[in-house]
């Protein structure tokens, strides 16, 4: 019996990993400021977590995630992606045990949380403004061809980090009432929390990557925007599909 019910959770992992690799590759939007792109991938990671555990769901979501970018010819971002998106998958199913259940835990990792992005937006804040002002050529691209442009553009994209910035937590939070609404399924907070912190850390891991890659940390910057709104497209699929398998013995088992 141990023998086929691991059978089957190697038959899951290598299910999950393809429909994330699938996941990614139907929709790849590219992100001209880091020669990358945005995908629903997230969603089948997360997804992944829930149904295999953060075990198994971390090689799901690493390997399934690095072979679409092997595939889509980002090979380049392979590697990153790899680390990444497993270590994505790692942190919600270590959150999701460790806060089910515990308030304390599940308190502390929401200030730890709130702490961190707060420290985080200043940083890239002050990285951005001091390339703008100390080194404006170093920002130009296509979408900004002169150094005139410069100054407009940083404060654009600051507006919209901190809009989004924002905003991410107003939808979450609306996301999960709509559908304890209309499916009447309540999402646990750990694994809104576990998503959540997820989702940060691979729009954090995605800055630190482009930025050692190009070797510009403030071009990478221009990336979060987008990959913010991945995380919270990634949330919303994701938040679906498990409110409609949570009426089905899968979850369960």
């Amino acid at each position: 019996m141990a023998n086929k019910e691991k059978t089957n959770t190697i038959i899951m992992t290598g299910l999950m990993m393809a429909i994330t690799t699938i996941a990614t590759m139907v929709i790849a939007i590219p992100v001209p400021f880091t020669n990358g792109y945005i995908h629903l991938g997230d969603s089948m990671i997360f997804l992944s977590v829930l149904l295999l555990g953060w075990r198994y769901g971390t090689v799901a979501a690493g390997v399934g995630s690095a072979l679409a970018d092997l595939f889509l010819g980002y090979v380049h971002w392979a590697p990153w992606t790899l680390l990444i998106k497993g270590l994505m998958a790692l942190i919600m199913g270590l959150i999701i045990a460790k806060c089910s259940g515990n308030k304390r835990n599940t308190v502390i990792a929401c200030f730890t949380t709130a702490g961190f992005w707060l420290v985080f937006h200043y940083t890239v804040d002050r990285i951005v403004r001091y390339e703008a002002t100390h080194n404006p050529a170093a920002l130009l691209t296509d979408e900004v061809p002169t150094v005139s442009e410069v100054g407009g553009f940083v404060n654009s994209m600051q507006s919209q980090l901190m809009l989004v910035a924002l905003l991410i937590p107003v939808f979450l939070i609306i996301i999960s009432l709509v559908i304890r609404k209309t499916e009447h399924v309540v999402i646990p907070l750990s694994e809104i929390l576990g998503m959540t912190l997820a989702g940060l850390w691979m729009v954090f891991g995605y800055y630190i990557a482009g930025g050692i890659m190009y070797g510009n940390f403030a071009v990478s910057a221009f990336s979060i925007p987008m990959n913010m709104i991945q995380f919270v497209m990634g949330f919303l699929v994701a938040t679906l599909l498990r409110a409609a398998l949570s009426k089905t013995p899968i979850l369960k088992k």
